[in-house]
């Protein structure tokens, strides 16, 4: 019986990692796995030693502030691996962390896979050697990453993005939709609306002047954040609803996104969208101090190498100037189609479903000692 221990920190790594747990168990039911996650890895059937995806935070100053207590369950867990020895340590996203604890892992001959790797094409590329010396085995989810990792003699294997496993077959109605859909995305984060959500609210305003009968929906991950929402919308009649955002993205003619996971999720769902972001002064300021070589931080502009959905950062984020944008892409005009033709290429760059089940096969074929899955 083989005993796995993953690591995610994140909403999107619990998601995508309930899903791979949900993969693994499906090839091999005698499967055990624990580790820290959230409640969708405890529902796949993952023994969750503490929730630390429902505490995710952001930015350089966030973490200084919750250092202490990320310090002890860092150290914690490498203890507890260390009189646990599990077959393998499966890690998922989350670098502040994982890195931390692959280094332990290895330290200890117990193997390990990291599972959507690390950014270290936008930041921190020096990481890219510190990976190749404590990682088994790198599965990653975007095209390009599978050569850069192996050029630095890493095992390294393109699975596909498990976002895909998890989007509904059916297409986006937001072209057929009696209804004129806008939906606001201003993140899973308590820091991420505060930040965002007033500038997007005064955006969803102007546009509610040039169409009087739109519906405004913003869905929220969980209950605290819509709160947070309601707070900052008061009057506006716009929907806040918990985990339905791809039933909003089906209708949605448009929308307003924090960039994100989220960013690519709407265009997959083909509905034309600007991408907005605004952090704290010593986090930009780090940010641009260690983020190089990259021209856009929308992940669906990176992916296509081109900046094909626009950008509106930090002091760019404001109304006056996202209000024209939003209400070119509402209308049928040529900006909405040209992003609607790139969207469908973006879709074929992606490739096919089944990340999940790829990646597990990988998993399984390491911890058989087999070289390819």
């Amino acid at each position: 019986m083989k005993r796995i221990f993953f690591v995610a920190g994140e909403r999107s790594g619990d998601t995508h990692g309930a899903s791979l747990i949900r993969a693994l168990r499906a090839l091999d039911p005698s499967l055990q796995c624990e580790g820290l996650g959230g409640q969708l890895m405890a529902e796949a059937g993952m023994a969750l030693r503490q929730d630390l995806a429902g505490q995710a935070i952001m930015g350089f100053a966030e973490v200084i502030k919750r250092l202490l207590p990320l310090r002890r369950l860092l150290l914690d867990t490498i203890e507890y691996l260390r009189a646990a020895r599990p077959d393998a340590v499966v890690l998922i996203d989350y670098p502040g962390m994982n890195i931390r604890i692959a280094k332990a892992a290895h330290a200890l001959g117990i193997p390990v896979v990291y599972y959507i790797s690390p950014q270290v094409w936008a930041w921190k590329k020096n990481r890219i050697h510190t990976l190749a010396r404590v990682v088994n085995k790198m599965l990653v989810i975007l095209p390009f990453e599978e050569a850069l990792f192996r050029n630095v003699g890493m095992d390294c294997t393109y699975v596909g993005h498990p976002l895909l496993d998890h989007l509904e077959t059916r297409p986006a109605s937001n072209e057929t939709s009696e209804d004129l859909v806008i939906g606001l995305l201003p993140g899973s984060r308590e820091q991420e609306i505060a930040r965002l959500m007033h500038p997007m609210l005064a955006v969803a305003e102007g546009i509610r002047a040039c169409y009087p009968h739109a519906r405004f929906i913003a869905p929220c991950v969980n209950e605290e954040r819509a709160q947070q929402v309601r707070a900052v919308i008061k009057d506006f009649p716009m929907e806040v609803r918990v985990d339905v955002m791809h039933d909003v993205l089906a209708k949605a003619r448009f929308c307003l996104v924090a960039s994100g996971t989220a960013t690519l999720e709407t265009a997959l769902f083909n509905v034309p969208m600007i991408i907005t972001y605004k952090v704290g002064m010593l986090n930009y300021w780090l940010a641009r101090w260690f983020i190089r070589g990259i021209t856009h931080i929308g992940i669906v502009n990176i992916l296509m190498g081109r900046g094909i959905v626009p950008e509106f950062l930090q002091q760019d984020a404001v109304p006056e100037k996202m209000l024209p944008k939003a209400l070119e892409l509402i209308g049928d005009t040529p900006a909405r189609r040209t992003m609607l033709d790139d969207f469908a290429e973006l879709r074929h760059l992606l490739g096919d479903t089944g990340a999940s089940d790829r990646a597990a096969r990988e998993i399984l074929a390491l911890l058989k000692g087999d070289k390819h899955g």
